[in-house]
């Protein structure tokens, strides 16, 4: 069952001068995700589903607690450390310096 759904879009540019901070990526990045970190266009993409699985739980959370990796196909996977139950589909995409991505919560029937 769909239990929520959330959209976000941001500006490559804004996240590129945030990257400029020095805690900023490890407030948003999990150490696996930044292993993968590769410019900003990619980070862009991260913010955008972190914010856009915060808005489909519809609760706020840290993004510490969302996690979106690389999947084997090269594909966005995400996961919460903290709702082992509730699967998480999301989707990235970029165009002209912004970053926009879609996320699906899913909570199994019980």
């Amino acid at each position: 069952m769909i239990a929520g759904v959330g959209i976000d879009i941001v500006s490559v540019e804004r996240i590129a001068k945030a990257m400029r901070r020095e805690r900023f990526l490890e407030r948003l990045l999990t150490p696996t995700e930044r292993s993968e970190i590769k410019e900003a266009e990619w980070v862009a993409g991260r913010w955008a589903a972190k914010e856009a699985v915060i808005k489909a739980l519809g609760r706020p959370v840290s993004f510490q607690v969302i996690e979106v990796t690389t999947g084997a196909l090269g594909a966005p996977v995400a996961s919460l450390s903290d709702s082992p139950g509730l699967r998480v589909h999301v989707s990235i995409s970029h165009e002209r310096g912004t970053a926009v991505a879609m996320a699906v919560i899913e909570r199994p029937n019980l």
